[in-house]
């Protein structure tokens, strides 16, 4: 698997809705143009307000991806050997987790 050169590719994963709007989340997962297996992607998370998340672990392609100040990383061999899993969840120090789902704009 490799993204076509000139093209990059973003996946979008929103929380599924909490009453608690202060629990709601969103992660983008980058796949830049030309990236193959060796590439490292980046992970981007905010809450629903826009802000950055501070710490946090996401759940995403059987991975645990370690968020600080709203960043993080995900091998893209990674990303391949776990693609078929479906868990998604942010988990967030003091807070029950938040699972989420892949969207499409």
């Amino acid at each position: 698997m490799k993204v076509p050169a000139g093209k990059t590719i973003v996946f979008t994963i929103v929380s599924h809705p909490t009453n608690d709007k202060s629990l709601r989340w969103s992660a983008n997962v980058t796949f830049p143009g030309g990236s193959g297996p060796d590439a490292v992607l980046p992970v981007a998370v905010e809450d629903a307000a826009g802000n950055p998340i501070n710490a946090a672990v996401l759940e995403f392609a059987g991975q645990d991806i370690a968020i600080r100040y709203g960043s993080g990383e995900l091998r893209y061999a990674d990303f391949i050997k776990g693609k078929h899993e479906k868990a998604i969840w942010l988990r967030r120090r003091g807070v029950n987790p938040v699972p989420g789902s892949l969207t499409f704009a």
